[in-house]
């Protein structure tokens, strides 16, 4: 039986929420966060190294840092809330650029445009930040992540690639101020990490004043170490050892030196950690800057812009050559891949997390509940009023090809007396064979469910009605002139204005 000091301590609920069911994504935050130093993680585990409750009657540390629990969710975005684009697949964002390294180099060596790696290195040199927490690979075990402490431009080098599975970057960030003494600290991770960071920041943790810039990278989902690298050798005969590289496309590649292994992604979607099934966020949305692939673009990445500290660091870097950038808007099939791929890992994860609600309780992603905020917030007050309507007339590729421009990835469809009749979807027009595009009309893949609000109903009442009808957004109507669309509201609105209240 668990003592009612024990009952106050957060790691009880953190083993019994998080590491039990196996939701640890093995960061190290909770390591770093505790006051007593009671946690530690080994192999694929925390592990609990002292009673932390004998020596603190109360303390929920651990478990409001994890990434993975419910608590300071809205706290940690709004560090990223003054952006002036609210996004429904991405998240908040200043700009979106497409970008490679100045350095030919630096892009030989990277799977893509070697972005990270060059301003990573570019920020060392400049004394912007006087170390990064990087992830490289085990000498001996080329396909095991390392976590390190880079604190000279040679460090950031050795971490070039794409990693797979789990890293404890957050106990490097802790190594790179209680054991290195850093001030300005670059952190780079996938967006479990990221959100760990923030919430050190939310907490206002005494070393989160050591964090500089963020950088977040893209991800579809992290695999376990030795639950894939077992599976690996048993069916190909590959020894973890005789891996070089990994990277990911619509399959899974392993390079040794015999050659290259393509795994389908159905026959190893049971390595994927059980968090990463319920994880919405593919782009890292809490970072100054977000990066990834720039597919189908070879050579370059997709850079997302979200914070002032973000923004003003990459255009200095632009503006000295260490990278250069391309607009996103004259490559539509880039900009399309991105907001499809993040929207799927967001639908996904929603659906896995409500099918866990039933029997598990109450899930972080499913943050979004009624609350006195949102009754208190008129519709009128949160909506988008600048519509960009479609007209039922146009091509899926017109209407493809508008998209990068207006940034949206839904649109009001409206026939010829310019009434609404339903929406066009990003999803749904990606889904019409790249072939048959142009001959297809945006009215034959229309949703023609067109929910509605008034503007001067209560956010509560648009958040009641997108949770009936399992929708995202809702269009906010005239009440004396109901075919007259004023605005949309969307579930990414509604969460804006739960941050304001932070």
């Amino acid at each position: 039986m668990v003592s009612e000091t024990e009952s106050l301590i957060a790691y009880t609920f953190l083993k019994n929420k998080i590491i039990d069911p196996g939701f640890c994504t093995l960061c190290g935050a909770c390591e770093i966060a505790c006051p007593l130093g009671a946690l530690h993680l080994k192999t694929e585990k925390v592990e609990r190294l002292t009673d932390c409750s004998k020596g603190l009657d109360l303390c929920p540390i651990c478990y409001e840092i994890c990434p993975h629990s419910e608590a300071l969710l809205l706290r940690s975005l709004s560090f990223v809330a003054d952006a002036p684009v609210k996004n429904e697949a991405v998240g908040y964002y200043r700009k979106i650029v497409l970008a490679q390294a100045g350095d030919s180099q630096l892009r030989a060596q990277s799977l893509g445009g070697a972005v990270v790696t060059s301003l990573l290195k570019y920020g060392m040199e400049s004394g912007f930040f006087d170390s990064a927490i990087v992830t490289q690979a085990e000498s001996q075990n080329p396909s095991k992540p390392v976590p390190k402490v880079a604190i000279v431009p040679d460090d950031i080098l050795s971490a070039i690639g794409s990693k797979f599975f789990p890293s404890s970057v957050a106990t490097a960030y802790g190594s790179a101020v209680y054991g290195y003494g850093q001030k300005n600290i670059a952190f780079v991770g996938v967006p479990c990490h990221v959100l760990a960071v923030r919430k050190l920041e939310a907490w206002q943790h005494k070393i989160s004043s050591n964090l500089k810039i963020i950088f977040g990278l893209f991800c579809f989902g992290t695999f376990s170490l030795n639950s894939m690298l077992t599976y690996i050798t048993k069916r190909y005969n590959i020894l973890p050892s005789d891996i070089l590289r990994m990277r990911l496309s619509s399959k899974f590649v392993i390079q040794t030196r015999d050659g290259e292994t393509e795994i389908p992604l159905p026959e190893i979607d049971d390595h994927i950690l059980p968090s990463c099934r319920v994880c919405t966020d593919f782009t890292a949305e809490l970072a100054d800057i977000s990066i990834g692939s720039g597919y189908p673009l070879e050579g370059w990445s997709t850079v997302i812009i979200r914070t002032k500290t973000g923004e003003d660091f990459f255009y200095e870097a632009v503006e000295k050559g260490i990278v250069n950038t391309w607009v996103i808007e004259e490559e539509p099939k880039v900009f399309e891949r991105l907001m499809v791929a993040a929207m799927e890992k967001r639908t996904n994860a929603l659906k896995k997390a409500k099918e866990m609600e039933r029997t598990s309780g109450l899930h972080p992603v499913l943050l979004l509940r009624e609350s006195s905020v949102l009754s208190n917030s008129r519709i009128d007050e949160i909506m988008t009023r600048s519509v960009k309507t479609v007209s039922q007339d146009i091509s899926v590729s017109q209407f493809l090809a508008l998209v990068p421009k207006f940034r949206h990835i839904a649109y009001p469809l409206v026939d010829k007396k310019n009434v609404p009749i339903g929406w066009v979807t990003l999803e749904e027009a990606a889904k019409v064979e790249k072939h048959l595009r142009v001959k297809t009309s945006v009215n034959k893949i229309a949703i023609r469910k067109l929910v509605t609000v008034y503007a001067d109903e209560t956010a509560l009442v648009a958040f009641k009605k997108m949770s009936s009808h399992n929708i995202g957004r809702v269009l906010v109507i005239d009440r004396t002139n109901p075919e007259t669309i004023l605005g949309i509201v969307t579930k990414m609105d509604l969460m804006h204005t739960l941050t304001k209240q932070f």
